[in-house]
């Protein structure tokens, strides 16, 4: 019963509001009329205009969807890596880098310290300096 009275109070609420439009319509004289017929004529314009600027709107999404994409597809190729049986740059000799870092990078307990190594051939690196030089000899 309830929900009646509301729907019937809001249809003698729009139908009051309807009369008292076309009154206050009904009253303007032809110039004011005039005015307001062309200030909808161009908002409509304007709304024309700008629904059809509306697809650079959504550029950033596009863009935002192509960075993703991207992102994506470089993680993939990362991921599986490049060509197919690719395990490391061969050096002229077939050899492996890897297996040069292995002999740098192993320690040999045997060694000592590697400053000890240095002066042991001081003049071997003495030499090599004098070598590098551009400078002629003495």
């Amino acid at each position: 019963m309830n929900e009646l009275t509301s729907e019937r109070r809001q249809r003698a609420f729009e139908e009051r509001s309807r009369a008292l439009f076309k009154e206050s319509v009904d009253g303007l004289d032809m110039r004011t009329r005039s005015r307001l017929t062309q200030a909808r004529h161009a908002a409509l314009a304007a709304a024309d205009r700008s629904s059809h600027r509306a697809w650079f709107a959504r550029k950033p999404l596009w863009t935002s969807a192509a960075g993703v994409t991207a992102a994506a597809v470089l993680g993939i190729v990362l991921w599986f890596g490049g060509p197919l049986g690719h395990h490391g740059v061969i050096s002229a000799e077939g050899q492996s880098n890897f297996e040069d870092l292995d002999i740098v990078a192993s320690s040999d307990d045997t060694a000592g310290d590697p400053m000890e190594m240095l002066q042991d051939d001081i003049e071997f690196y003495d030499w090599a300096e004098k070598a590098a030089s551009p400078e002629p000899a003495a």
